[in-house]
């Protein structure tokens, strides 16, 4: 009899403890992007495209300082401005806007330096659903893409309560989004999170 309840007891705090190991939950958030044109770009004043993101995390607690997260996410990204761009050494100027739509999956070490307060960073895999560029008015059909994107992420976060968490955001590519130029993400993420489930 007492082992029995010896074995219930572990299993019970076994439970209790891995109850708040795994957390699941939405979010949503808008970015601030733009494409980074490295040597192809002759004018570099491009401007910030904005646009939403949202999806899902799972969150891992290792312990009371560091959590493991990953997410998928939808996310628009993008960039536009009047530009002059070296493109296989002809140079052209018109009024480019690009619209990409991407599904990423960032894995991001969290560590909590105090309560509530956090900092994260990790690698991020970006797969492009859509990419549309227009050059002035028109839209350049058939545009050929890169569909898959990597980069690194980094940000800060904080515990607001009530399950909620706002975080701040940077990721910075390392793949070219269109083959023939040197063109590669930039992206600010702002987002609210919720933790929905915990088990």
């Amino acid at each position: 009899m007492k082992k029995t309840f010896l074995i219930i007891s572990l299993l019970i705090i076994v439970l209790n403890g891995l109850s708040a190991q795994f957390v699941i939950g939405p979010k949503v958030g808008l970015n601030v992007s733009k494409e980074y044109f490295g040597e192809h770009l002759i004018d570099d004043e491009v401007d910030f495209r904005m646009g939403l993101n949202a999806g899902v995390f799972g969150k891992y607690k290792i312990n009371t300082i560091f959590d493991i997260q990953a997410e998928l996410v939808y996310s628009q990204q993008g960039f536009k401005n009047n530009i002059l761009v070296d493109i296989d050494g002809t140079a052209i100027t018109e009024g480019y806007k690009t619209l990409s739509h991407y599904l990423n999956v960032p894995v991001l070490l969290k560590y909590y330096p105090i309560k509530r307060f956090y900092i994260e960073a990790g690698p991020q895999v970006g797969f492009c659903l859509d990419y549309k560029l227009s050059a002035g008015n028109i839209d350049v059909d058939d545009i050929d893409y890169n569909t898959v994107d990597f980069s690194l992420a980094g940000g800060i976060g904080v515990c607001i309560g009530y399950g909620l968490t706002a975080n701040v955001r940077y990721s910075h590519g390392f793949t070219k989004t269109v083959p023939d130029a040197d063109w590669k993400n930039r992206v600010i993420l702002f987002s609210l999170a919720y933790d929905l489930w915990r088990f």
